[in-house]
């Protein structure tokens, strides 16, 4: 049981010998108080302008106008069957979706954010906002590369100085004792996408004004600082804290109070410093004794604990796993179905084994799923949770990953590989596609089979802008993956931290059928750890990126049939300037 387990690692991470390396130094020094402030009522988007946005990406489709009343509506408004845009009345959250697929691609210098805003933008208060360059969405196609020749020469992209969608937004600051703070944090947030014709194809959007509250927060001396900070990252191998700084969290609840934020970087006790078998952390601390309110550790927020843990995949014992996946199954096609007229997807999840952020690993699988099942029009049933040896991804792949409709990889990922034992590249991984099977992966007779694979690992999809010299090698090892018929695979192309809820949210998006590719590129580029374009060296972090079947873009979770082997792939992916 997954409660056993959790409690556990917790115990073994209050006993583990603290090895953090951090340089008091790197602390910023606060001489003054800093100002606390508090959050006041949501604010909305005007009716009209959001209405001229819909029309952008879905001609017809009319908003309720919203009504003031105390009364909780939430609406998602449908062009067909898929979600066009999503408004809560009480707090104004709104996302209009972007049809990323049918997206034109222009030249960059006819993109405009501030003429596309039209002056639109958060309410005025004791906060500043500056409009921020955001992320790019890139995209190409490469036909059939099973054979070596000629490789390159089948490589399609477009114009270099094209992309399909520039994104803008808001970057909240405070000033305080004559310095300027960023916000950083989970709360207001006010995104858009402009395209083609200069026009908004995307927005996130939720805001409260803020104020100061009169009470300060003098900050504590970094000695004592970094025993906190030190006392908090106990338990996660060698830890190297190498970069801290203030900023203001956000919690979108009631107040917005001072942080350090800190990024640390976690090795395998037995590892020197090797940096590929490094991982990403994101933390916040408060300046003071206590936060005014709580700061999030970061991660899935969804709760695991008392919920059922990974179980021990069995080798050699196909037969009773196959009937018992087939009783499953068939259990959810018929009689779920037959109860209630949805259609039923099966899902599995599988984590890395024997590794120092497995609490982490454990809140993304278990949010993922509890995002899944609050599904109203999709009955997924939870098939298969496994720790995950790399022949389950290989030899046993046909009873396990490629005997569910949709998957989930819990992992350490590089360049087309990802770790399943102690986070490392080394021992047991799964090399892609030599470690996959020779057919692929795909649904077979009946839909039984795999049709959408998520690799939450960093840097397991990079895309052609990762290899300069040869863009083509982006494309070349999914052909093999592919040609069972599977639909799509989503992931990453860079480094991503330990602090995002992306597959959580994704998850949601998936469950009122937003189209699976789409919804990853979405909760990727949105999520509060990424969006405000943290980098380190220059680096960024948590930049998606998804490859599909050309003409696959818009399927949703449900859409499960089996494909041809593919001719052509598409690839699209987040980048910055």
């Amino acid at each position: 049981m997954f409660t056993t387990r959790f409690l556990h690692v917790l115990l073994l991470s209050s006993l583990a010998v603290a090895w953090v390396e951090l340089d008091p130094a790197i602390i910023p020094a606060l001489d003054e108080p800093l100002e606390v402030y508090s959050l006041g009522d949501p604010s909305f988007l005007p009716h009209e302008w959001l209405e001229e946005i819909v029309g952008n990406v879905a001609h017809g489709v009319k908003l309720t106008k919203r009504q003031d009343d105390s009364e909780y509506r939430s609406y998602v408004h449908y062009n067909g069957d898929e979600p066009a845009v999503s408004y809560q009345e009480t707090t104004g959250e709104t996302q209009v979706y972007a049809d990323y697929p049918s997206l034109t691609p222009v030249t960059k210098d006819l993109i405009s954010l501030s003429d596309a805003l039209k002056g639109v933008g958060p309410p005025a208060d004791d906060t500043h906002t500056q409009l921020t360059q955001g992320q790019n969405l890139g995209g190409s196609t490469a036909n059939d590369m099973t054979k070596d020749d000629g490789l390159s020469g089948r490589w399609n992209d477009e114009e270099p100085d094209s992309i399909f969608l520039t994104t803008g937004f808001f970057q909240r600051s405070i000033e305080c004792g004559g310095k300027k703070f960023p916000v950083c944090g989970p709360g207001s947030r006010a995104s858009f996408g402009v395209g083609a014709g200069n026009k908004i194809f995307s927005l996130s959007y939720r805001w409260k004004p803020a104020k100061k509250s009169g009470k300060k927060i003098k900050a504590n001396h970094a000695e004592k600082v970094a025993q906190a900070i030190k006392k908090a990252l106990e338990g996660k191998g060698r830890v190297k804290v190498k970069h801290v700084d203030t900023c203001y969290y956000d919690s979108g609840v009631q107040y917005i109070q001072p942080v350090y934020r800190v990024l640390g970087e976690s090795f395998p006790e037995d590892n020197h410093d090797n940096a590929t078998e490094s991982s990403e952390i994101l933390r916040f601390f408060p300046i003071g004794d206590e936060p005014v309110e709580n700061v999030l550790p970061g991660g899935a927020a969804a709760a695991s604990e008392g919920q059922p843990g990974p179980a021990e995949p069995k080798e050699n014992q196909h037969t009773e796993v196959a009937r018992s996946l087939k009783r499953n199954y068939f259990e959810a096609r018929t009689s779920l179905y037959e109860r209630s007229g949805k259609p039923t997807i099966t899902v599995g999840r599988y984590v890395t084994q024997k590794d120092i952020h497995e609490v982490e690993f454990l809140a993304n699988a278990n949010g993922f799923w509890n995002s899944l099942a609050s599904s109203t029009s999709i009955n997924f049933v939870n098939s298969q949770y496994y720790w995950a040896p790399s022949w389950i991804y290989g030899s046993g792949a046909r009873w396990y990953v490629n005997s569910v409709n949709l998957a989930l990889t819990e992992a350490h990922g590089w360049k087309h590989l990802f770790s399943t034992w102690q986070g490392s590249p080394n021992i047991d991984p799964v090399r892609i596609p030599s470690t996959l099977p020779t057919d692929g992966y795909g649904p077979g007779p009946n839909n039984l089979g795999l049709a959408y694979w998520i690799i939450d690992a960093g840097e397991v999809i990079p895309a052609p802008i990762d290899f300069p010299s040869d863009p083509a090698q982006a494309f070349k090892p999914w052909w093999r993956v592919f040609c069972g018929g599977l639909h799509a695979v989503l992931g990453w192309r860079t480094k991503t931290l330990f602090a995002d809820d992306v597959a959580v949210n994704m998850a949601k998006a998936i469950a009122i059928k937003r189209p699976v590719a789409s919804a990853w590129l979405d909760a990727a580029l949105h999520d509060s750890a990424y969006a405000s374009g943290l980098k380190f060296n220059g680096r960024p972090y948590g930049r998606a990126s998804v490859i599909y079947p050309c003409g696959r873009g818009s399927d949703q979770v449900t859409q499960v049939q089996k494909l041809g082997k593919p001719t052509c792939l598409t690839m699209q992916w987040w980048y910055d300037n």
